[in-house]
């Protein structure tokens, strides 16, 4: 699951949409060499998008040798070096691209999680800010997630909670956003408040088993047994092996 929201909100940089940008390498000449270039990024989005990031590494890095400044190809290049665990070459491959294409929001969200991810959430909030600013940004809901995330690790819940609404303004059945908004509710001990987000999670079918956990500690709170006790029976059926379901069998919660 965390895996699959990583590559949803840090998006392989719309190769898909059209590779050409018009700012690749000078020395690729004419429509043959942009071709050329162009398949070998689609094809190394394809394999980033199936989780091969060292094929799709490898592919990029062919393309970068006909088109070294190419902006999509270092930002490909720098999601696939993330996901192999090269931090440092990542973001540099993120920067890199930006300096090819300043302004660029999509590469500005990637940079921005990337810096959230290790560490300097201040940092990568601004690059996230900067992204949201843009009109012309085409997944604002994706910055605004991983904004959210990263006040979220300044410790500003009320920023944080600003930026999962302002997600949800974009994508309304945004299922982590609702799910992010049931914890914030649940933890300032707003039970009815966290009910409603939390309900717009289960019933979409995307529920993790973190998100039984939650929604039964609400019920218990609320103090509908009955809800609790079909939430449960919910969550035996599709999480029966999950850490916290046998946390909450062994009746090894805080609540009352």
């Amino acid at each position: 699951m965390r895996q699959r929201l990583l590559r949803r909100f840090a998006a392989a940089v719309v190769l898909l949409a059209g590779c050409a940008t018009g700012q690749g390498d000078p020395s690729a000449d004419g429509a043959g060499a942009q071709a050329r270039i162009d398949a070998r990024l689609a094809l190394a989005n394809a394999y980033y998008a199936d989780g091969k990031y060292a094929i799709a590494l490898q592919e990029v890095e062919r393309a970068l040798q006909l088109a070294p400044r190419d902006p999509d190809a270092l930002g490909l290049r720098g999601l696939a070096q993330w996901q192999l665990g090269e931090q440092s070459q990542a973001q540099d491959s993120l920067r890199r691209a930006l300096r090819a294409d300043p302004g660029n929001p999509a590469l500005q969200n990637n940079l921005g999680w990337m810096m959230c991810e290790a560490g300097q959430p201040a940092r990568g909030l601004a690059y996230l800010e900067d992204a949201l600013a843009q009109r012309r940004y085409a997944s604002p809901a994706n910055a605004a997630m991983n904004a959210g995330r990263c006040s979220l690790a300044l410790g500003d819940r009320a920023r944080a909670e600003a930026y999962f609404r302002r997600a949800l303004s974009h994508e309304p059945a945004l299922v982590p956003a609702h799910a992010q908004l049931a914890r914030l509710a649940f933890e300032r001990g707003d039970y009815a408040a966290a009910r409603v987000p939390m309900i717009a999670v289960l019933g979409s079918g995307q529920a993790a088993a973190e998100d039984y956990a939650i929604a039964v500690r609400i019920e218990r709170k609320l103090g509908d047994r009955a809800a609790e006790q079909s939430l449960v029976s919910q969550w035996q059926r599709r999480f029966p092996d999950s850490p916290q379901l046998q946390t909450y069998q062994r009746g090894e919660t805080n609540d009352q």
